[in-house]
């Protein structure tokens, strides 16, 4: 029984260490407007909002059509490395993205309407940044 404690009092401990260790929620990307070119050669913008994350298809028939604001959450997981997701309701799109402003490169998975998803990696082009703090 004294083994079986000291394991648990071990692995609560052990595991209140790792997570002491995560990145808090940010507001660091509001005010940050990108625009990213996949190698397909479809290209977005996306900026962050307090209100919301918003976008649009550069490339697409209405490249002046914005797409939200869909409320949004992020982590920066290091210096200038950010993970940010958000839910599109009505759409049934979830979106995460990894946007790594230290090389200017944007990963990204998405699940559309519940059943297409979508993998891929982007190259940052511009980047309109305005500190929050």
């Amino acid at each position: 029984m004294k083994l079986f404690f000291t394991l648990f009092v071990v692995f609560i401990f052990t595991t209140a260490l790792e997570a002491s260790e995560l990145s808090l929620p940010s507001r660091e990307l509001n005010s940050t407007n990108i625009t990213y070119n996949y190698t397909s050669g479809r290209s977005y913008n996306v900026k962050f909002e307090e209100h919301g994350v918003s976008y649009r298809y550069l490339t697409g028939s209405k490249p002046e059509k914005w797409w939200g604001p869909f409320p949004y959450q992020t982590f920066e997981v290091e210096d200038g490395v950010f993970l940010a997701s958000w839910f599109e309701k009505g759409y049934g799109d979830y979106v995460t993205l990894l946007i790594n402003f230290n090389n200017n490169l944007r990963y990204g998975s998405a699940i559309l309407s519940g059943k297409t998803v979508h993998f891929h990696g982007a190259k940052i082009v511009k980047v309109n940044r305005k500190s929050t703090a």
